[in-house]
């Protein structure tokens, strides 16, 4: 550790200042200004794109929950004739 602060406390110079940048830089310690706002901006549309399938599957959910509504209570009534002619084939009568 205190090799580190011995580096730290030496004067490296602006050389040395503007070579470490660089290094980071390139091994992606730091990432350009335009990149940063790219990747942003591929984030954010990313982002867009999820909202609007979330969108389109939400609104698929809720057109299939009103065909089913409307489904039920045919369903029940064909139920409910299925069984009257199981029924009558049985020789119970209405």
């Amino acid at each position: 550790m205190d090799e580190f602060a011995s580096f730290l406390s030496s004067d490296i110079g602006l050389g040395g200042i503007l070579g470490t940048v660089i290094l980071l830089i390139i091994f992606g310690g730091l990432v350009p200004w335009r990149q940063h706002r790219a990747a942003l901006a591929e984030k954010d549309k990313q982002l867009d794109e999820f909202r609007q399938d979330k969108m389109a599957q939400r609104q698929i959910i809720d057109e299939q929950a009103n065909q089913i509504s409307l489904l039920i209570p045919k369903i029940e009534l064909s139920v409910h004739i299925a069984d009257a002619f199981k029924k009558f084939g049985a020789g119970e009568g209405p």
